[in-house]
């Protein structure tokens, strides 16, 4: 009997070792040894651990080298560190120029979409280490379609989130639904759902009582409703159980004290202009601004400020905007189309430059407060309007909340697992842990030393894919 049960125990363990064999062998395991692993959540790092990818997923992350791997090839990361890839929460990928149309006698804006510029956006993004985003608006047709392609494998780029035609009054071709004249606001949202889109973007043209609907229509159909507001306070959309807000400018007259609010109102100027006169009359520690923090931290609202586009605004005269050496990452028909006709400073005169730039460490000092407040926040590029630089600028928006204040162990989390957490797919993505999808980015340097050393890139994966590689020197 006990010759019995060795044989069997023998031939089991050749059975077993085979496909032990087998399994490391496999070409979709890749086990890296000698990698310090960023722990976002904790803002710390593991030293000196082994990775082991399989199938696309982290099979492993440890100290020690489990004993089934220990015949298998492995790749020394020479003490590189690795971090989650990153979350762009605001990139319009598939967004083209922007030009004046006619149309029965009357002019109106018109947005170009094109899926040239979003395979160009995609591998931009994917060689600054950024491995998913959320596009907060555009043509349904174009987003669904690089989302889609994505998932399906025709398209190399990063998994999406989708948002579509932004739903708004006032026309503006291949970028808004005109609730007003072209269709109930309802309809639109249906019509959203039905085609598969993930988001409601309502914008600063909606009445209250239609920001009020879009959020319980939105919700009603399981859908995650943000808006870019203006006139509405953020305080109201917080507590009518808005997502989240975009852009560092809550530039409602009503979170202004009395006085300054008058003054607002009566001298204020449309468009990018009241994005710094605002800035000048609010008391960022008033009354009002307190109860926004409050409200949005009690209600759970992500805050994607966007610094970046507005810092490119704001110093819009200079030629680190206009000229920065990297513009030629963005694609031409975008370059062309800033540099000849769609900007945000249309009309300023030098004063303005003067009083926008005298205000930024205020807009600054606001993204701060909302961090030491306990609002969620996330990073955001705006990508696809002026002057922002397909991924390189999730990396200078991440230096500009550093500018802030705000610590770099902080920031990481919130370029990874927070935003993970706002779009629905932590439970996949934001840290380096097992079970989760192998999309991460190698850095020669730590990123919590330096939040710049996030620029420091090696190689990208995406889903357990290599996607960029730095060439070698």
């Amino acid at each position: 009997m006990r010759i019995f049960i060795l044989i069997v125990v023998l031939i089991s363990s050749i059975f077993i070792s085979k496909a032990q064999a087998k399994l490391i062998a496999t070409d979709d395991v890749i086990i890296f040894k000698n990698i310090n692993v960023v722990d976002v959540n904790k803002g710390s790092i593991q030293q000196g651990n082994y990775l082991i990818i399989q199938s696309g997923m982290i099979e492993y992350v440890g100290a020690d080298l489990p004993e089934k791997y220990s015949a298998a090839n492995t790749v020394d990361a020479q003490g590189e560190f690795v971090v989650p890839g990153f979350i762009d929460t605001h990139a319009h990928i598939s967004l083209g120029e922007v030009s004046f149309k006619k149309k029965q006698g009357k002019l109106f804006l018109s947005a170009n979409s094109s899926d040239e510029v979003s395979l160009w956006n995609a591998r931009e993004l994917l060689r600054w280490g950024v491995t998913f985003i959320r596009n907060p608006g555009g043509s349904s047709e174009y987003n669904l379609r690089y989302k889609n392609g994505v998932k399906e494998g025709s398209i190399v780029g990063p998994g999406a989130k989708v948002a579509g035609e932004i739903l708004n009054q006032g026309a503006f071709d291949g970028l808004v639904i005109d609730i007003n004249n072209k269709m109930p606001l309802k309809k639109a949202i249906e019509q959203q759902h039905a085609a598969g889109i993930d988001i409601i973007k309502l914008y600063s043209g909606l009445t209250e009582q239609q920001v009020r609907d879009g959020i319980k229509l939105g919700h009603d159909l399981g859908m995650t409703v943000i808006a870019h507001l203006e006139d509405i306070s953020w305080t109201d959309a917080a507590s009518w159980n808005i997502d989240g807000l975009v852009h560092a400018m809550p530039i409602s007259p009503s979170l202004l004290r009395a006085d300054a609010r008058d003054e607002f109102e009566k001298n204020s100027r449309p468009g990018s202009f009241a994005h710094f006169e605002w800035y000048e009359k609010v008391d960022l520690d008033s009354e009002s601004m307190r109860e926004l923090y409050q409200t949005l931290r009690e209600k759970e609202v992500y805050v994607d400020p966007t610094l970046i586009v507005f810092k490119n605004s704001f110093y819009g005269n200079s030629l680190d905007v206009t000229s920065h050496p990297d513009l030629n990452r963005v694609h031409p028909e975008l370059l062309n189309n800033w540099r000849t006709f769609f900007n945000f400073n249309l009309g300023w005169k030098e004063d303005d430059f003067n009083r926008a730039q005298k205000v930024w460490p205020k807009v600054l000092g606001f993204v701060y407060r909302l961090y030491k407040e306990g609002v969620p926040l996330t990073i955001g590029s705006d990508l696809g309007n002026p002057w922002v630089i397909p991924g390189l600028s999730v990396h200078q928006e991440m230096k500009l909340f550093s500018d802030a204040g705000i610590p770099n162990s902080e920031i990481l989390k919130m370029a990874t697992i927070n935003a993970a957490k706002q779009l629905g797919i932590s439970d996949s993505q934001g840290t380096i842990e097992r079970g989760k999808v192998a999309s991460m980015v190698f850095l020669k340097k730590n990123p919590l030393e330096d939040i710049s050393n996030t620029q420091s890139i090696s190689k990208v994966y995406r889903a357990g894919k290599k996607v960029y590689e730095i060439e070698p020197k």
